[in-house]
């Protein structure tokens, strides 16, 4: 435990200091993986603790986007104050639609979320407010360019450490206990007394307030932002694939997953212009075939990477 505390401080000394010794293209890359870093992690509230697998968390990102770029646009709003309400409005919707919608299981949900993102992405598309395709501008912040930089990668930072330690929190909490729970066996939770539709509603409204966060970084740093781009579903398959890479279930492993799947991605796409999308496939098949666990199994029970361990989770998950 004390090894563990001693690591997180020194991690989080070398984040506070990497502005000072990073160029701007780097500051830059580490506030996009930042960015991911919350938005994985968000998701690993709904989609790791309590085992339902969203695919339209990018509908919080999207949301968190908009109103934040609205309320700066029209209201000339505080960014801090209209990226807190952009959370707040990501975590009403998670929570109200989350009360009819968690009671599907499976793959059922996992298309109802997926259906619903797709839904309002076409709201937003056909209403004036949001300009439609056309896409709304959102104030940039007059700062001298590094310190423009700075201030994303230092509220981005701020954010994910936040967001940390609420899970750190919650998973200490009763609440968390009945997360798992749910995640084990729903209908014995149910059966314990566990409100397991209120508290899967509430998983996934936190999960909605910090990837609606996001979205509000996001936007403030664009400048400009349109439906296509903050509502992907490309960007929940990366929330997704980040958590599983470095360790679904766990408080770090969205963190390495998303640290990983960057310098990876970004190492082959500079390396293999043609084939990099073939072998960043072909890496995560690997590494969720013999090391479903994540990258975070390995690291936290230090474990030696050697044939028996990949040998254990072929025999393990029948591969």
């Amino acid at each position: 435990m004390k090894k563990s505390i001693i690591l997180i401080v020194v991690s989080l000394i070398i984040a506070l200091i990497i502005p000072f010794f990073a160029g701007n293209f780097t500051l830059r890359f580490a506030t996009d993986i930042l960015i991911f870093a919350i938005m994985a992690s968000s998701w690993n509230i709904i989609g790791g603790y309590t085992g339902y697998a969203s695919f339209g968390n990018i509908v919080f990102f999207g949301l968190g986007a908009y109103v934040t770029a609205l309320l700066m646009a029209h209201l000339n709003m505080n960014f801090f104050i209209a990226m807190f309400i952009g959370g707040i409005v990501s975590a009403i919707f998670g929570y109200v639609v989350g009360l009819p919608m968690l009671r599907l299981k499976g793959h059922y949900f996992a298309i109802g979320t997926l259906g619903l993102a797709e839904a309002v992405k076409a709201l937003v598309q056909n209403l004036n407010i949001t300009e439609g395709n056309a896409g709304i501008y959102a104030p940039i912040p007059d700062l001298p360019i590094k310190a423009f930089y700075n201030f994303f990668y230092y509220t981005s930072l701020a954010v994910l450490v936040i967001l940390l330690f609420v899970t750190y929190r919650v998973l200490k909490s009763k609440f968390g206990y009945g997360l798992i729970a749910i995640k084990e066996d729903e209908d014995a939770a149910n059966s314990m007394g566990i409100n397991t539709t209120l508290f899967k509603s509430l998983a996934f409204s936190l999960s909605g307030f910090f990837t609606g966060i996001a979205g509000g970084i996001y936007a403030y740093q664009q400048g400009f932002i349109k439906p296509d781009s903050v509502f992907a579903v490309s960007k929940t398959v990366e929330m997704i694939v980040m958590s599983v890479f470095g360790g679904i279930g766990s408080i770090f492993g969205p963190l390495i997953g998303s640290v990983a799947i960057e310098l990876i991605s970004n190492f082959l796409s500079s390396s293999f212009l043609v084939a990099h999308g073939l072998f960043f496939g072909a890496i995560i098949i690997v590494t969720i075939l013999f090391v479903p666990k994540g990258i975070y199994d390995i690291i936290s029970e230090r474990k030696k990477i050697g044939i028996s361990y990949f040998l254990k989770n072929i025999r393990r998950n029948k591969i």
